[in-house]
C-alpha cells in the first residue's frame, strides 16, 4: 500500500524472486526480478490499476543496490 500526502491509497501487491550466485572468487552477486500489480486505492485511486516491472542488482558487502524499473496505470471507469 502506498499512502500519499493527501491520505490518498494505492493498493497493490508484489510477486517476485530474488536470487544470489556465488562466484568462483568467492564474491557474491545478487539479482531479484518482480511484478507490482495495482489492484485499486482510494480517492483519486479509486478505480486504479496497472503493472511495474522491476529488476533489480545487488551486494550486501558492498552495499550496493541498483534497480531499473518500468510501468503503466490507468484508471477504469
Amino acid at each position: 500500500m502506498t499512502t500519499y500526502d493527501n491520505g490518498d491509497k494505492i493498493f497493490s501487491a508484489e510477486d517476485g524472486i530474488s536470487q544470489t550466485v556465488l562466484n568462483s572468487d568467492g564474491s557474491k552477486k545478487g539479482a531479484f526480478t518482480g511484478v507490482t500489480r495495482s489492484t485499486g486505492g482510494t480517492g483519486k485511486y479509486l478505480n486504479v490499476h496497472g503493472l511495474v516491472r522491476e529488476v533489480t542488482s545487488f551486494d550486501a558487502s558492498k552495499n550496493f543496490n541498483e534497480s531499473h524499473s518500468e510501468g503503466e496505470y490507468w484508471l477504469e471507469k
